[in-house]
């Protein structure tokens, strides 16, 4: 009997993803607020690091080709090598500051999205005013977790440019003896590796949900928290990876093609980048809709799957006795 209530309880396989393309639907003028400030903040973000860091790697790949085709006991060489490294410490310092800005305003924008999303799959309806004060009055938790997924995710990636730089430095020393072994083993592994970081980034994401929705669990412990809630649910973490990830990959070429335009054509570039910004903002929101079902849908089974077990538990007692 409880098994087939449970099954007939079991939302479906796509269910989260229906109910996070119509979260916005809860609320549309506050998610109206949120996506504008997505939109005007990627867009300001893109339009700087095209201006500050794109103009430095363009006159370094220029200057790189004029060194391969210059003698390199002429007086130009050495002028061409001293402004490559100019231009790749001007890239560097700038990069840091522009990754700065980029984190801490995009840090800021993603826990609003948050917020905008779990008040609302929760019922609670707010101007983007009110919002933004429950935001600052709980702000502690949600960014300690974020800075925390943010360590998680720099230490995972320095790992596996620390394994694959290995497996490259082995594979070298190897060369003559069992080349295509060592080829199909280092290539099995960083797959698998870069497989399990992109099932790893879900858990890291509905991390920061649980921690938008249950403030006093934050840090480690809503990682850990989302890693139980996605115990059995890895299908449906796949297709999320999926269904975000293709449509994200389809869009990039609009990117390149603003960055094609703007040499020929300033305000084709910039009409096309904002195109970008739209799309990449819409599906970013959809993302966070989606993780905040998937986190519900987690949460609703596994407290139907305990109830369900105290219930049994307390009728199998009552017949003993």
């Amino acid at each position: 009997m409880a098994t087939s209530s449970r099954e007939s309880s079991t939302p479906s396989f796509f269910n989260f993803l229906k109910e996070g393309l119509l979260l916005p639907t809860h609320n549309p003028r506050l998610f109206a607020a949120v996506f504008a400030i997505i939109v005007a903040s990627s867009s300001l973000l893109l339009l700087g690091n095209d201006l500050a860091v794109q103009p430095l790697v363009d006159k370094i790949r220029i200057d790189s080709n004029a060194l391969n085709s210059t003698n390199a006991s002429s007086p130009e060489f050495l002028n061409l090598l001293h402004d490559i490294q100019d231009d790749t410490r001007a890239i560097f310092i700038t990069g840091t500051l522009c990754t700065l800005v980029a984190a801490v305003i995009g840090s800021f924008i993603k826990i609003t999205v948050l917020f905008a999303a779990v008040t609302s799959y929760s019922g609670e309806l707010h101007t983007f005013a009110s919002l933004l004060n429950k935001v600052k009055a709980q702000l502690k938790g949600p960014l300690l977790t974020l800075g925390f997924v943010y360590v998680l995710e720099t230490t995972y990636l320095v790992l596996i440019v620390g394994m694959v730089a290995f497996l490259t430095i082995v594979f070298v020393m190897t060369m003559t003896k069992h080349y295509l072994a060592m080829l199909l083993i280092d290539s099995l592994l960083i797959v698998a590796a870069s497989i399990f970081f992109a099932y790893f980034s879900i858990i890291l994401s509905l991390s920061t949900v649980v921690a938008v929705a249950e403030p006093g669990c934050h840090g480690a412990g809503a990682v850990v928290k989302a890693w139980r809630l996605m115990k059995g649910k890895r299908w449906r973490a796949i297709l999320l990876i999926v269904v975000t990830g293709v449509p994200a990959t389809a869009f990039s070429p609009v990117h390149t093609l603003a960055k094609t335009y703007a040499l020929s054509n300033i305000a084709s570039g910039l009409l096309l980048g904002f195109l970008y910004t739209i799309l990449m903002g819409a599906l970013g929101l959809f993302a966070t809709c989606a993780m905040t079902a998937f986190y519900y849908e987690c949460k609703g089974s596994t407290e139907t799957s305990a109830t369900e077990y105290i219930k049994v538990s307390t009728e199998d007692q009552k017949t003993n006795v």
